[in-house]
């Protein structure tokens, strides 16, 4: 993983091949003390896990990918649950026949590159158990 500070709080960094997106971004957050943050990319993956969240079942359904797919998309959060950092991710992604796929990544592991821009916050952003959803949600 490389990485520049472009702007102040903001930088880009560069997962390559065959490291692991979550991952290396939690250990870009932890290296920096990122108290919170949100980000975007591009990129590719050789492996994914992927999840939807059923309402009516109040459980993550997952999904794992064994192919080479593009990431049209990798947009996610960054906040904290009784101090420590917790990344939140949503992916969207196209094989080799432009069919999309999608949901709350889990993790993945590069396929030619992932490029992400990344904004730190000066303020921490916590999470929250709520009960009704059976999800850690933003408390403000």
């Amino acid at each position: 993983m490389k990485t520049i500070k472009v702007f102040q709080n903001n930088y880009i960094i560069r997962i390559d091949k065959g490291e692991k997106i979550i991952e290396s971004l939690q250990n870009f957050i932890e290296k920096k003390n990122i108290l919170s943050g949100s980000f975007y990319g591009i990129g590719a993956v050789s492996h994914c896990t992927i999840k939807y969240y059923s309402y009516e079942k109040k459980e993550y359904i997952e999904q794992n990918f064994q192919e080479d797919m593009e990431i049209t998309g990798i947009i996610g959060n960054i906040t904290k649950i009784d101090g420590k950092s917790v990344i939140h991710s949503h992916i969207s992604l196209s094989d080799n026949e432009l069919r999309g796929r999608g949901g709350h990544l889990e993790e993945g592991i590069v396929g030619g590159t992932c490029e992400i821009h990344l904004t730190a916050f000066n303020k921490k952003i916590q999470r929250k158990y709520d009960e009704d959803t059976q999800l850690n949600l933003m408390d403000f």
